[in-house]
């Protein structure tokens, strides 16, 4: 039992040594993505669709309209109003292009609605034909 645990203890020590290696090598190889947040009503009507409809779960998708690529990150049904989405990153590598963003909270509760919304921010970057990750 004793070298089982220490082995773990082990692993845990070495195991992000392992991956800060990745990471590092994979961010000397990525450029950032210029992009546009897209209105509502300016998205492609079957794009539209698709997001209304499942507008209540959480959405990681991406929608490709001619030479436009559509990214979407919805976080699903809040209690309240007053959400944000904020782009932490937008970048590829010869492989990918990946989107990382982040919901941020109502800023002053007292001020806020108390309907149910869907935050859900949509970008239009121009198609690299590579895998698509939204985190």
């Amino acid at each position: 039992m004793k070298k089982i645990l220490t082995l773990l203890g082990v692993t845990a020590l070495f195991l992000p040594l392992l991956f800060a290696c990745g990471k590092k090598e994979a961010e000397e190889d990525r450029r950032e993505v210029d992009f546009t947040v897209v209105p509502w009503e300016e998205l492609p009507e079957p794009l539209r669709e698709a997001v209304e409809k499942n507008k209540k779960e959480e959405i990681r998708m991406s929608y490709l309209d001619g030479e436009d690529l559509y990214l979407v990150r919805g976080y699903g049904e809040q209690e309240t109003g007053g959400y944000s989405i904020s782009v932490l990153e937008c970048w590829e590598n010869e492989e990918k292009l990946c989107l990382d963003t982040r919901l941020l909270g109502p800023e002053n509760p007292d001020e806020i609605s108390k309907n149910p919304t869907w935050p859900c921010l949509v970008l239009r970057v121009e198609n690299q034909d590579k895998e698509v990750v939204i985190q």
